[in-house]
């Protein structure tokens, strides 16, 4: 939604989707990602589409969520003037189960998508191009059969992606998958990658361990390939990084012959919070400024109990105040007392606050907050590095550790946790890390590079910067070709 806006906001007609089953999990959870109700279009429709098994039968269309969504002020500010953005559902059939499947795709999703493409051209507003994300690569078949541009987004940095376009001669030239132990976190000796165009050699250990420990032949290694396959045919890819932070990987990529395009990073929205969860901001009104260790593990990684206990003892033996996300996925908030150390929460009262969750982005603007425990999610390393806070970084999966390598040895806006042999926390690694962040001369220094790094973001999005450029590139390539005369 965040790259749906900034395109609304060139002049683009976008049209967003949804398909059933996520829509339905994500508002059955409050989580739909949508604009500002106060910026919807009033007129709702019901028309519909279903399409199952191998042949499918379209009915009336699409379901459309809102008539046309005008983009509000917060959206950043284009020459092409302000659009519009439709959003429709579109029917998977999954059956049940399917969506905890990962990268799950069926035939009605392929057809629904493509019948929506005829009907908006049948109406007069035929779509120049489609973005899909670098997680639906099927989206290529369709794009092909109507006959449109596929444009890669990618959402992670280009670094990530990089590795992935690559695996098919990591693979091929019997480098994976590695030998050596899964479990074991670091090696003595890791293993060097060089074979990547433009880019200086790096440890295998960057890559994730469910690509570099698995055969060619495992479902997950197959759906990577075909990712990068995607890359090679798709129009460009779009990147939410900045060239500035990545000149090598970009550059690698024009090795490759990929036209490839720094876009972000794309800014979260500030949300409207309710009282349970603007409380952690009126806690921080009474913190000193820059003495608050902030930590959270994103959306998907969960620690074990055991991992809990250590953080715990950890954050509590640093003597910072601390503001920690515990998710009621892994633990509610009426399990906490028995989950954490004996006593935890009375020591800890005033000092320290737990919530199941936070408004990251207003809590990393707060001048209370001097550091970030992060697993170094993308997400949450863009919004801390927007807001010029350093990380002490703990990698659990996915490129992760690649993100904690480019922030630790790279960028210099982060400290890397220490951890145990199977990558697992420890208390006495928190409590020095924690201290280290807040109160060390190497926290100091990556403060100033992330603060540095806040103001190349600033001024990369802004107009005239490279990544703002890049989208106006977009918008003016996607104009040449709506002008062109059908054939």
């Amino acid at each position: 939604m965040l790259l749906s806006e900034s395109l609304a906001a060139l002049g683009f007609k976008v049209s967003f989707i949804y398909f059933s089953s996520s829509y339905a999990r994500l508002k059955e959870r409050n989580s739909l990602v949508l604009p500002s109700p106060d910026l919807r279009g009033d007129t709702l429709s019901t028309m519909s589409t279903c399409c199952t098994g191998e042949h499918c039968e379209k009915n009336t269309g699409p379901t459309i969520v809102s008539d046309g969504i005008e983009v509000g002020n917060s959206a950043p500010t284009f020459d092409g003037g302000r659009g519009k953005i439709f959003i429709y559902v579109l029917e998977d059939a999954f059956e049940p189960g399917d969506i905890d499947k990962h990268f799950s795709v069926t035939p009605s999703m392929k057809e629904n998508l493509f019948n929506l493409i005829v009907e908006l051209r049948e109406q007069g507003d035929p779509p120049t191009c489609l973005i899909g994300d670098s997680f639906s690569p099927w989206t290529l078949e369709v794009t092909q059969r109507a006959g449109i541009p596929r444009i890669e987004l990618w959402t992670s940095n280009a670094m990530g992606l990089l590795m992935v376009f690559n695996l098919e001669v990591l693979y091929s030239d019997g480098i994976f998958p590695e030998k050596g132990s899964p479990t074991q976190w670091k090696s003595k000796t890791p293993l060097m990658l060089t074979h990547i165009p433009g880019l200086p050699p790096f440890s295998s250990e960057l890559v994730p361990q469910d690509l570099r420990f698995a055969d060619s032949s495992n479902q997950f290694v197959q759906f990577f390939l075909e990712v990068a396959s995607c890359v090679k045919s798709s129009e460009r890819v779009l990147i939410n990084s900045l060239l500035e932070l990545e000149p090598d990987a970009f550059k690698s990529f024009e090795a490759h012959g990929i036209s490839s395009y720094a876009i972000g990073p794309l800014r979260t929205q500030m949300k409207t919070e309710d009282n349970a969860q603007t409380e952690c901001l009126s806690w921080l009104n009474l913190q000193a400024e820059s003495s608050v260790i902030y930590v959270a593990f994103g959306s998907l990684a969960k620690l074990s109990v055991e991992e809990i206990q250590e953080l715990a003892v950890g954050l509590e033996a640093s003597g910072s105040p601390f503001l920690w996300v515990i998710r009621e996925d892994a633990v509610t908030m009426e399990e906490l007392p028995q989950v954490l150390p004996e006593g935890f929460l009375e020591r800890t009262r005033g000092k320290g606050m737990i919530i199941s969750w936070a408004p990251q982005v207003r809590v990393l603007a707060h001048k209370a907050v001097g550091g970030f425990l992060s697993h170094c999610g993308w997400n949450s390393t863009v919004e801390s590095l927007w807001a010029g806070v350093p990380l002490l970084c703990c990698p659990r999966l996915a490129e992760q550790r690649l993100n904690c390598h480019y922030l630790c040895n790279v960028w210099g806006a982060g400290l890397e946790l220490r951890c145990t042999e199977t990558g697992g926390l420890d208390r006495s690694f928190v409590e020095v890390g924690v201290k280290a962040l807040l109160q060390g001369e190497e926290g100091h220094k990556a403060r100033s590079k992330a603060q540095e790094i806040m103001h190349i973001i600033e001024k990369t999005t802004q107009q005239g910067g490279q990544s703002f450029s890049n989208l106006q590139k977009l918008y003016d390539d996607m104009r040449a070709l709506c002008s062109k005369p059908s054939k």
